[in-house]
């Protein structure tokens, strides 16, 4: 079977779904304190007045190699900044989960 017949079979996304679900997940646990990481360290909030997206938008650090481009503070904040605040200002990390199995990430799942 290929690749994608096995993933529809077993009713799962592909790993570049998972993975980004998975950063998405770090990131809000991030900027929410729970977990004991500074998020100054990682994100850097915008302060631009965009009626677009979310109130918690993230600014991209600017980068010399294409090593450090795909770090995790600066391959999650496209996709960060395109969520709404329904999804973005959920109280609790489940119900972050939740919202995120209903959105459309515009990645490869199956």
């Amino acid at each position: 079977m290929s690749y994608t017949n096995r993933l529809r079979s077993l009713h799962l996304d592909s790993l570049a779904c998972r993975r980004t679900i998975a950063d998405l997940v770090m990131c809000y646990k991030i900027l929410n304190n729970y977990v004991s990481l500074d998020s100054g360290k990682f994100f850097t909030c915008s302060t631009g007045c965009r009626t677009r997206g979310n109130t918690m938008k993230l600014k991209k650090f600017h980068t010399l190699s294409a090593r450090d481009g795909h770090f995790f503070s600066n391959r999650v904040v496209n996709v960060w900044n395109s969520f709404p605040d329904s999804v973005i200002l959920s109280p609790t990390v489940t119900s972050f989960k939740h919202k995120l199995q209903t959105l459309d990430l515009g990645l490869s799942s199956v």
